[in-house]
């Protein structure tokens, strides 16, 4: 499970009538909401072209040296003029972000004060820091510089299987937590500054768990890879049949500008976080094919759209979601991309990727946008490899591209940046 998203404890529960008066303001707040026609495009699905989306593509090879070989199913993220990559088995890395050069190293495993026990972590843009479970709890923070910064205790422990828990940030202060509803306590949302807890707030999802946490109560559990996009997916069945399926690197937090955005899993509204509650700002219109609050633990009626991940720019909506969640042999995955300027919602298979107009290059499937709207793709070496050695080379092509074919499938991989 990616350990950026860690489990952790419950707070005090929210009483029944103070959530019943939340469920009402909710159904006031969203009656004039942005719609972003989702299914309609998903009856109707065609190519998705990234100049119609994006100015400037560029690509980004990192520096392979000794000391900054990048491991298994890694991860990237912009931070200001660096990119960090984190992979497996423990490396975190800083990268310039103009020119690819390795620049540090960032934490190291170990039972030492400033010790992780993995380094996958989480980002902090705001702050330029990151931070790494060391445990019980507890994590240890660096710089993007590789300098130690400190640690955090966690506040609460959930006791129990019952969800992932999701970090991330108001401001270079303000941490947000999400916690997944137990059998005594609500979905919900911490607000914090440092030790100090500052709000706490229903999160528009389950007031309890219809499932238990209690692994008596698991008939089996599996871990499924899907090769074609590489998402991870962890399956519990229960002995009267339901099954809970979880996503541990899905994205229910994400940036735009200085907004922080939240959407409940399975539900289709969004959500900006404040320091007091949650704003209704659009919802994804997935018509008949909205997952009913009823059937989400039924392995049988899971024709429904799942959200898996959403960027944001000022100009962009970029969903990806999954069909068939329940049964991982049969997963669908889609992109959507709705453009805010023409109102405009447009759905691709997941394999087909954004097409590269503007270089004929290799299909664009970003993982990581940051606030201000730079999308970023982390692309193996051997993947451009192999390309170059299907299409050959194209003299039209920019000469970054042509630079690329340099590449060996030992080297680095290159990070694709689109504005």
């Amino acid at each position: 499970m990616n350990i950026a998203m860690r489990h952790i404890a419950g707070i005090a529960l929210l009483c029944s009538c103070g959530l019943l008066s939340c469920v009402r303001k909710e159904e006031a707040d969203e009656k004039d909401l942005k719609i972003i026609p989702i299914e309609e495009a998903y009856r109707h699905p065609s190519s998705l072209k990234a100049s119609d989306y994006f100015r400037q593509i560029r690509y980004v090879p990192l520096e392979t040296t000794d000391s900054s070989l990048v491991g298994d199913n890694p991860t990237v993220w912009i931070a200001g003029d660096r990119l960090i990559v984190s992979s497996r088995p423990n490396r975190c890395m800083a990268f310039d972000k103009s020119t690819g050069r390795f620049l540090c190293s960032i934490g190291h495993i170990g039972n030492d004060p400033q010790g992780a026990l993995s380094l996958s972590g989480w980002l902090n843009a705001a702050a330029g820091h990151i931070y790494f479970p060391a445990g019980n709890g507890r994590s240890v923070i660096y710089d993007t510089a590789g300098r130690f910064v400190g640690d955090h205790q966690d506040r609460e422990m959930t006791d129990g299987l019952y969800g992932i828990d999701t970090y991330d940030y108001l401001n270079d202060s303000l941490l947000v937590t999400h916690l997944p509803a137990t059998l005594n306590k609500p979905d919900r949302i911490l607000v914090y500054q440092g030790d100090s807890l500052l709000s706490v707030f229903p999160s528009r999802g389950e007031t309890v768990s219809p499932l238990s946490g209690a692994m008596a109560d698991i008939q089996r559990m599996n871990a499924r890879k899907n090769e074609e996009t590489g998402y991870d997916a962890i399956y519990m069945t229960y002995k009267d049949g339901r099954q809970n399926c979880l996503v541990p690197s899905e994205q229910i937090f994400w940036h735009k500008g200085e907004e922080l955005l939240f959407r409940e899993t399975f539900n289709d509204t969004i959500y900006r976080v404040t320091t007091s509650g949650l704003v209704p700002v659009k919802r994804l219109d997935f018509g008949a094919m909205r997952w009913d609050r009823k059937d989400r633990d039924q392995p049988e009626k899971d024709r429904a759209i799942y959200p898996l991940d959403v960027y944001e720019s000022d100009r962009l909506l970029w969903l990806r979601f999954v069909v068939n969640l329940h049964h991982p042999e049969e997963w669908d995955v889609y992109n959507a991309i709705y453009d805010k300027e023409s109102a405009e919602a447009k759905v691709a298979s997941f394999k087909e990727g954004v097409y590269d107009g503007l270089h004929h290059f290799l299909p664009l499937q970003p993982s990581f946008a940051s606030p201000s709207g730079e999308f970023a793709q982390l692309i193996p070496a051997s993947t451009i490899v192999e390309w170059f050695e299907r299409n050959g080379r194209n003299e039209e092509w920019p000469e970054e591209i042509k630079a690329l074919e340099k590449l060996t499938e030992e080297d680095n991989p290159v990070i694709l940046l689109a504005r």
